[in-house]
């Protein structure tokens, strides 16, 4: 699939603008690290979509800046230090927020598969 300006490209388009939701969904279920999202992005289905690492932090830093999500650093244990990320009630806002557009873009999109099916493009 080629991109023609709506927001697709190969290798993920829309997909991968829901990487955010999902990572603050998966900060919701449960308080974690940068390293450790990457996996929890791949249970989600974003393995074939995943932006790097760097992304993935700035995309965290991101979200906390705007104080959706907070850390410390967790300096238990043996090693370096590490950053634990978890959700704020302005985050738990946000995902009220986002799961109510989600379902009014599954209507959208359901729509959308209805008519293409009917016109049986090939």
């Amino acid at each position: 699939m080629h991109g023609y300006g709506h927001g697709f490209k190969e290798h993920g388009g829309m997909r991968t603008r829901f990487i955010g939701p999902f990572l603050l969904l998966a900060l919701y279920r449960e308080p974690s690290y940068g390293y450790e999202l990457m996996d929890k992005l791949k249970e989600f289905g974003f393995d074939m979509y995943m932006p790097d690492q760097t992304s993935i932090y700035k995309m965290l830093r991101n979200m906390e800046e705007k104080g959706f999500i907070s850390s410390e650093w967790d300096t238990r244990g043996s090693g370096p230090a590490k950053r634990v990320y978890k959700v704020t009630s302005e985050g738990i806002e946000l995902l009220k927020n986002l799961a109510f557009e989600i379902k009014d873009d599954i209507k959208i999109y359901q729509n959308f598969l209805d008519i293409f099916e009917k016109l049986e493009i090939q």
